[in-house]
């Protein structure tokens, strides 16, 4: 509401200056088509020509109303600059918050069971830790800042159980089901470099065994 008022205080000064300009012009050109001329195309003659009739009653009265409009025409448009000034500050700063508050959000938000289970990397044997972690691929890695849906966490336990059995049956010598298993866990999170790396050493593994 107060910015309204003053959008209307603003509005009416310019009108004010306009038809008190406009109303001048009109009684220059009354009083001689000369002034009329200088009123219109050279700066200040209109203020030479109110000095000059400031007897004439009429004349003095349009200039009131031309300075009285100029006066609320500043003064609303400095309100106004002020006023939606403050508001849009205002508006930048919960904008900052929010956003910041959403990018500093704590890794705590993912679920319980996923922060604290240890890296599938400090599960590897010996023969995994020999081939160099592969880069995982930006398209698949969420962002940690993002909350974990519950559409997506049952995905998730899917996936550490398949790693998790494919580990096992690796360490005891079980290559073919690892492998069915790392590959269970490859589907369910494709690109993930754990499950790619523990796909590869598998397959080498039963190479191996094969060859002996």
């Amino acid at each position: 509401m107060p910015g309204i008022a003053i959008a209307l205080f603003f509005i009416l000064g310019l009108v004010l200056s306009l038809v008190g300009y406009f109303w001048g012009l009109v009684q220059a050109f009354g009083e001689e088509t000369i002034w009329g001329v200088l009123y219109l195309l050279v700066p200040l003659a209109s203020l030479v020509f109110y000095i000059k009739n400031w007897s004439n009653k009429k004349i003095r009265k349009t200039f009131l109303i031309q300075c009285a409009g100029l006066l609320m025409f500043v003064l609303g448009g400095i309100t106004t600059s002020v006023f939606y000034g403050q508001i849009f500050v205002k508006v930048s700063d919960s904008g900052s918050n929010v956003e910041q508050g959403y990018n500093e959000q704590s890794p705590s938000s993912l679920p319980s069971g996923f922060n604290t289970s240890p890296s599938p990397y400090q599960e590897l044997s010996p023969a995994f830790e020999s081939v160099p972690a592969a880069e995982p691929s930006p398209a698949v890695v969420a962002p940690v800042s993002e909350p974990i849906s519950a559409r997506v966490a049952p995905q998730i336990s899917d996936f550490k159980q398949s790693m998790k059995l494919g580990y096992i049956y690796y360490g005891q010598g079980d290559y073919q089901t690892a492998l069915i298993n790392f590959n269970r866990a490859l589907q369910q999170r494709p690109g993930d470099a754990y499950a790619v790396k523990a796909v590869y050493n598998t397959k080498s593994a039963i190479v191996q065994t094969s060859v002996k």
